[in-house]
């Protein structure tokens, strides 16, 4: 019975570690609260749900059964126009949703990807609350079901013409049936520069801004990744109405302060790209740049010198397509978002 409850989680679909966490997840072996209060490492008076605050936090409750969960399993479902009686346990889930073949050959891998990456969202969700005493909305925690699906289908080799951006403003453009939007005339498909990693034991931020002049609305986003080009953690958020120059100062500036206040990040070497020229001179010059940006400029050049390593260069936006997506999710958020990976 273990063999058939876990039977299909190995498909390579998304990184390996999520494919042990699911696995652990459905064999009931993560250390959730219950599990942990129930070997005495816990009080049993702290065996709560840090999603719902109402039930005992065993993995089926937290990952199938919350109402945080259930909302973003129902979302999913709805997408597709699927109706889902929620079985007993995650296990039972895993077999049914397997069963499911929805759509041609592509979407099933997309299926399949699905349950693995909605179940990270939560569990994700569930330690950003308990280690950092931050949260997320549903709302924020679909747009990271779908940016880590674009994410993650960029793996797959399948030539899928999409960004995670275009998935965002349109799932539905999962359903592919294989044919490259390049073979459209009415279409030109961009040419990127590749996104390139840093050197080992050095972590790279990527930071934008989006301005949109007839809403009088801006917002930033920035993701930081590591060596082995692994996400490391990721920001969106609406900012005041202002100048787009400024607004990529306030993009570095935000990334810097996640850097120096995370215990994760604050002693590392770090390498920051932006596609704004101006941004990048006025944070590495010791003086100039706007005189209302004064407070954001001065903390940029005071934590250069003095409290990390960090190397501020300009990369043009081809190459920086995840942060120029976030900046752009910000301005349909009403806060912050902010994800550790």
């Amino acid at each position: 019975m273990v063999c058939d409850a876990v039977k299909g989680v190995w498909k390579g679909l998304v990184p390996h570690r999520i494919e042990v966490f699911v696995w652990l997840a459905i064999l009931g072996k993560i250390n959730t609260r219950h599990k942990l209060a129930s070997i005495g490492i816990l009080p049993i008076d702290q065996d709560v749900c840090p999603l719902c605050s109402s039930c005992p936090e065993s993995s089926d409750h937290l990952l199938l059964h919350c109402e945080v969960s259930r909302q973003l399993w129902g979302w999913w479902l709805n997408l597709w126009d699927l109706k889902w009686v929620f079985p007993k346990s995650l296990s039972e889930a895993f077999a049914q949703w397997k069963l499911i073949k929805k759509g041609k050959k592509f979407f099933v891998k997309v299926w399949a990807a699905s349950f693995f990456i909605i179940v990270w969202t939560v569990w994700k969700e569930r330690n950003i609350r308990i280690f950092q005493a931050s949260s997320s909305t549903v709302k924020d925690l679909r747009d990271l079901v779908l940016l880590r699906m674009g994410w993650w289908i960029s793996g797959w080799e399948e030539g899928f013409p999409y960004s995670p951006s275009d998935i965002q403003r349109n799932p539905w453009c999962l359903e592919w049936e294989g044919v490259s939007r390049a073979a459209d005339p009415a279409i030109i498909k961009p040419s990127y520069i590749p996104w390139s990693p840093p050197i080992k034991n050095v972590l790279k931020w990527n930071v934008d801004a989006s301005v949109v002049i007839s809403n009088t609305c801006a917002a930033i986003g920035g993701v930081l990744r590591n060596h082995e080009g692994k996400f490391v953690c990721l920001f969106s958020t609406p900012i005041p109405y202002m100048e787009i120059n400024c607004a990529e100062i306030l993009a570095i500036h935000r990334a810097i302060s996640i850097s120096s206040y995370s215990s994760l990040t604050k002693s590392a070497s770090l390498l920051l790209e932006s596609d704004s020229s101006n941004a990048v001179m006025w944070c590495n010059n010791d003086n100039g740049g706007p005189w209302n940006m004064m407070y954001y400029l001065n903390f940029i050049r005071s934590c250069r010198k003095e409290m990390i390593s960090i190397e501020i260069t300009h990369k043009g936006r081809s190459s920086n397509f995840v942060a120029d997506s976030l900046a752009k999710q910000g301005l349909r958020r009403q806060d912050e978002f902010i994800a550790w990976l």
